[in-house]
């Protein structure tokens, strides 16, 4: 009964920590920081000179961060589970 209740909680931790994280992450869009100004009036460049890339608007380390979170919640799970299942005498 004692890893059930921990195969709970990590699972939960793992929800809730993926949900926190998910959250930031719909706040900042590409949207808001491209099409800011007003209809008529010309934006200017990127603002990074003729040879740069635009900002496109993904963070791509807190995509990274969620997508690490995630697989190591998953292999924690993975291993509590396998601990627990008992296995065939061979």
């Amino acid at each position: 009964m004692r890893i059930r209740t921990r195969k709970i909680v990590l699972g939960v931790a793992t929800i809730v920590s993926a949900l926190a994280l998910a959250g930031p992450a719909q706040a900042s869009t590409a949207a808001g920081d491209q099409y800011g100004a007003v209809l008529g009036e010309q934006s200017g460049g990127n603002g990074q000179g003729a040879g740069g890339l635009p900002f496109t608007g993904l963070n791509l380390l807190l995509v990274a961060g969620v997508g690490t979170a995630l697989t190591a919640g998953g292999m924690v799970i993975r291993r509590t589970a396998s601990r627990a299942t008992p296995r065939p005498p061979a």
